[in-house]
């Protein structure tokens, strides 16, 4: 499906009203009661063309909720798409060189004081897109920090991890806190060790922290997800992955080796890089760097589903039952006033 046109927005418009909708007096309620959009589902489902089109109809912008897109360079591997071309201004992307440390909260933090600064007071609807579940519920809900830091302790593990890599101390990790861990990558360094830090300083497993998040919203939130048939999803991940190869992404990985960020944390981590990384050390061939993207990609997405899965406040819209973005927004605008108050949709 492709973005909607401005020149549709008129016919939507009308559509809207032919449904009961007043565009006017939605967006108004919206408003009022501070209403956060948030378009969430995994990877390659089509979230993006959505929030461009429902914000540029909106007249607002757009908060990427992508825990690499956050990174200045890493731009093809991470899908952006640049919304300066349809008018619309997206926070939240390129804040920092991949060699910075990025915690959920320090993301929270700077995602609340947008919505508050650049959306709330100006009388903006903040719409939300994004894969990242953890960093959205960050923004969304009043999550507790949790203890705070052994800088000893994690220096330890760091310089071992360095040394000997992370193997070990996740074989700890699942010893002492198994349901976190099957949640993350065995090479997740970042994670391993706030999990293990945690559970040092507390005693506490970090999953059971995270259970006991409270869901107290800031705002009023609407969740919309999307979802289509699990083959055509893939055949979508591995016609996108092909597309990257094809946008030079191995250049672009090899211009973040030569500035330095090879063994940064984010280039490790992300789907799409570590392969290529590995493609440009020698250690595997071009298509199998390619086929060991897409099934990450495909793993990925699976892995983001079954954390959306789990939270029953999200309205799932199946794409694959859509031929073009205007029915597709139809029903999602159905979803928001129905949120927002009007019962008669």
């Amino acid at each position: 499906m492709e973005i909607l046109k401005i020149s549709e927005f008129k016919e939507l418009r009308n559509t809207l009203k032919k449904h009961s909708i007043d565009l006017d007096l939605l967006k108004d309620r919206l408003l009022s009661l501070k209403k956060i959009i948030v378009i969430c589902g995994p990877t390659g489902i089509g979230k993006s063309k959505l929030g461009i089109s429902m914000s540029g109809f909106l007249d607002t912008d757009i908060i990427s909720v992508d825990s690499m897109q956050i990174y200045r360079g890493m731009d093809i591997g991470t899908d952006k798409i640049n919304t300066e071309n349809y008018g619309i201004k997206q926070y939240m992307i390129d804040l920092f060189d991949p060699d910075h440390k990025l915690t959920v909260m320090e993301f929270r933090n700077i995602a609340k004081k947008i919505i508050s600064e650049e959306f709330i007071k100006s009388c903006k609807i903040p719409v939300m897109v994004g894969g990242s579940g953890l960093y959205i519920k960050a923004i969304i809900d009043d999550l507790d920090k949790g203890p705070g830091e052994d800088r000893e302790f994690r220096r330890g593990i760091e310089e071992d991890i360095k040394k000997n890599g992370p193997k070990k101390h996740y074989g700890r990790l699942l010893e002492i806190d198994r349901d976190y861990a099957l949640k993350i990558s065995e090479n997740d360094s970042r994670r391993i060790i706030r999990a293990l830090e945690v559970f040092h300083l507390s005693g506490t497993p970090f999953s059971q922290l995270q259970r006991a998040w409270a869901r107290k919203t800031a705002c009023n939130v609407t969740f919309v997800g999307l979802d289509r048939d699990r083959s055509q999803l893939y055949q979508n991940i591995e016609k996108r992955v092909e597309n990257m190869f094809n946008r030079s992404l191995v250049k672009e990985v090899e211009s973040l080796i030569k500035k330095g960020y090879k063994d940064s944390f984010s280039l490790r981590q992300a789907v799409g890089y570590k392969e290529v990384i590995a493609y440009i050390e020698g250690k595997t061939d071009l298509d199998k760097c390619k086929d060991e993207v897409k099934k990450n990609s495909r793993r990925l997405a699976k892995k983001q589903m079954t954390w959306f899965n789990r939270d029953s406040r999200i309205n799932w819209i199946r794409v694959d039952n859509y031929d073009n973005m205007f029915d597709l927004i139809i029903d999602t605008f159905k979803i928001i006033n129905r949120e927002s108050g009007d019962e008669k949709n």
